[in-house]
């Protein structure tokens, strides 16, 4: 049984997240018509206008793409995209702060009536912040492209609108790559797949936060070790039989009680006694002595091999010859 808890309700942010994304596909709609047809190009009221919608439109993007990113990852369990966002949220952050130094220095240098050292600090600037933004432009074309081509696979829950929002990563990439080289000069057409891409974006939060939780995929349960109760008692068996045998010390045989006395050959088996060589009663003597596991005194050792030789009749010479 796994520990973790079901889930019973989705946050009440993806309906936030939802909300904020048709907001923001609404002002930006109005902001590219302004673009297009109220903006005056070198001026500095507009271009201040411009720069404070673009920190702002950043920031909200990095908003809703944190919900995104965790509405992935928590909710649907789909990690491949995981590393892109955060990707993609921190070349946000570039961004916002490429474009928000730009814009802090030209209310400077409007509050500073026309004063050298603002106009310098201005221009340096808006150089190296430019520069920045473009890096972080280009690498945000090739990151969405990827992220895109991942999001469209998506088949877990409305597969038909993952796929929209996978080819609106795709075509927004696109289109920001050829505005970049003023291939297209249209904020509208501009604007126009990003405001697709988020509406699709906070469509898919709002619907997926209806839905039962038990109806989405939930987080895999830890990987358990398999139980084999048929052969774990078999190898627990072993083990205490194991035990038992080194706990239980083996008992020496007992020592025969042997009697050459009561022997009929008595003279014929001390006769080949004594003939023996040294070495052949030192031979004697161990093989007799290897079945007793104790210490035995040189009386025993003598017995135990006249025994031997009594029961071998060794001292038969003909005791293998055809009878």
């Amino acid at each position: 049984m796994s520990n973790s808890t079901p889930k019973t309700t989705l946050p009440k942010y993806y309906n936030i997240a939802a909300l904020a994304a048709f907001i923001y596909a609404g002002l930006m709609l109005i902001f590219s018509v302004y673009k297009d047809f109220l903006y005056v190009d070198q001026t500095w009221f507009h271009g201040l206008t411009a720069n404070g919608f673009s920190v702002f439109s950043n920031l909200i993007w990095i908003g809703i793409l944190f919900v995104f990113k965790v509405f992935l990852n928590k909710t649907l369990q789909y990690k491949k995209a995981d590393s892109l966002i955060t990707i993609s949220l921190i070349l946000l952050a570039i961004a916002v702060y490429s474009v928000g130094v730009i814009f802090f220095k030209s209310l400077a240098v409007y509050f500073s009536a026309g004063d050298v050292n603002a106009l310098t600090s201005f221009g340096s600037s808006s150089f190296s912040s430019a520069i920045l933004l473009i890096l972080a432009n280009v690498t945000m074309v090739v990151i969405n492209i990827v992220l895109g081509n991942r999001i469209r696979k998506i088949d877990v829950v409305l597969n038909d609108y993952f796929k929209i929002l996978g080819f609106s990563f795709i075509v927004y990439a696109v289109v920001s790559a050829l505005q970049m080289v003023k291939f297209i000069n249209s904020d509208i057409i501009g604007f126009l797949p990003k405001i697709v891409l988020v509406a699709v974006l906070g469509y898919i939060l709002k619907e997926v936060s209806k839905m039962n939780p038990a109806d989405l995929p939930s987080e895999p349960e830890p990987k358990i070790a398999k139980n084999f109760p048929q052969n774990r008692p078999e190898k627990a068996e072993k083990i205490s039989v194991s035990s038992k045998t080194k706990e239980v010390p083996v008992q020496p045989e007992p020592i025969p009680n042997f009697d050459i006395n009561e022997q009929e050959n008595k003279e014929t088996i001390l006769s080949y006694f004594e003939n023996l060589s040294n070495d052949e009663i030192n031979r004697l003597g161990v093989v007799v002595a290897k079945n007793y596991n104790q210490d035995l005194t040189a009386d025993q050792t003598k017995n135990l091999i006249l025994h031997y030789i009594t029961e071998r009749k060794l001292y038969d010479h003909n005791r293998f010859a055809p009878k």
